[in-house]
């Protein structure tokens, strides 16, 4: 009778121990990841093309312009210009009165937004970049205003194109200048002259972006000729890559939101050269304009080619597109009919 006692409280004592035991490593583990909420790895951003698109703070059509900008479209704005003289100081008064607005406006839409500098009278860049004093000031001077205005980085564009091969090397100290002293995180883009002048193979280490002017070709003479061809576009891209030896992703093609005109009708639209806003284009031939690249004698990019070029870029991997400029587009009323959302149609497709 004992030994069965015993035995009974033997089994119950196992029991209760059982009972007021912790739970083995392997619960606790188990327990643990269910408590734990799982957190899934990041994931790359998607690879967008960029779409620029070039905004000139002083433009006579700023005001009326500015507020249809489609901002839902560009991932980067340069805002244009500010000017280099020759004795390596800016000339920044024709930024000075719109470049904080814009600077904001850009920002609030997760646009990217970056000073371009160009020359401030003929001759003047060229004298700049030719004094190693000069060069240095003006490099310091560009890096200071991008970082003193808050803006994402700079970009250059370069016109002075007289004697060029012994003028370059002077041009390509100053890309190494500037590329010393920027700043961790400032982009360095550039508008160079598609691919009639050599720029080397060392020019495409020191930017971000390359923009291609690939148009004014031929349209300076008497004869009315197409200025910004499809297939010249094309070649472009394919000469900087093979040629200049940049990658594909740095290139970027650049797009005309105007044209041409050998038109007499048209002589009051036209500027000193010729030139012709895209939106003067639609007033004067109505919407039929918008889907062609020639009326008469005037000669510019309509939405089927402008649609070609972006596929262009994105087939074949190259970095995006540049427009000049924002302001030459259609007006409000003729949204419709804008390049920018021929663009944003075709560049936007992920």
């Amino acid at each position: 009778m004992k030994r069965l006692i015993y035995l009974l409280l033997a089994i119950a004592g196992i029991a209760v121990a059982s009972c007021n035991s912790s739970p083995s490593d392997t619960e606790k583990q188990k327990e643990e990841e269910e408590e734990t909420p799982i957190v899934p790895e990041p994931q790359p951003e998607p690879d967008r093309k960029i779409v620029t698109g070039y905004l000139p703070l002083d433009d006579w059509e700023f005001d009326k312009q500015y507020p249809s900008v489609a901002w839902e479209h560009l991932t980067h704005i340069n805002a244009s210009f500010i000017r280099a003289k020759a004795d390596g100081t800016l000339n920044t008064q024709p930024a000075e009165k719109n470049l904080e607005k814009v600077r904001d406006d850009a920002h609030r839409n997760g646009v990217k937004i970056l000073i371009s500098v160009a020359k401030n009278s003929p001759g003047e860049f060229k004298a700049a970049i030719s004094d190693s004093e000069a060069r240095k000031k003006l490099a310091k001077q560009i890096v200071a205003f991008t970082r003193d205005n808050k803006l994402d980085g700079f970009d250059i564009d370069y016109e002075e194109y007289d004697d060029w091969d012994n003028y370059f090397p002077s041009l390509l100290a100053f890309a190494k200048e500037l590329h010393s002293l920027k700043e961790e995180g400032m982009l360095m883009t550039c508008a160079v002259n598609s691919r009639w002048l050599n720029y080397g193979t060392e020019w495409e280490r020191y930017f971000d972006y390359i923009n291609l002017m690939s148009y004014d070709r031929g349209a300076f003479t008497d004869k009315p000729v197409q200025h910004a061809s499809y297939d010249d576009f094309v070649k472009d891209l394919e000469y900087w890559h093979t040629e200049g030896k940049a990658d594909k992703s740095k290139i970027v093609g650049g797009l005309p939101f105007y044209g041409y005109s050998w038109d007499e009708e048209l002589k009051d639209k036209v500027d000193a050269v010729r030139g012709i806003r895209y939106h003067s284009i639609l007033e004067h031939f109505g919407d039929r304009a918008a889907d062609t690249d020639a009326i008469n004698q005037t000669y510019y990019n309509g939405r089927p080619t402008i649609r070609k070029k972006c596929q262009y870029v994105k087939e074949n991997g190259y970095g995006g597109v540049m427009i000049w400029q924002l302001f030459q587009d259609g007006h409000e009323s003729q949204k419709s009919l804008r390049l920018i959302e021929a663009v944003g149609d075709e560049m936007g497709k992920q």
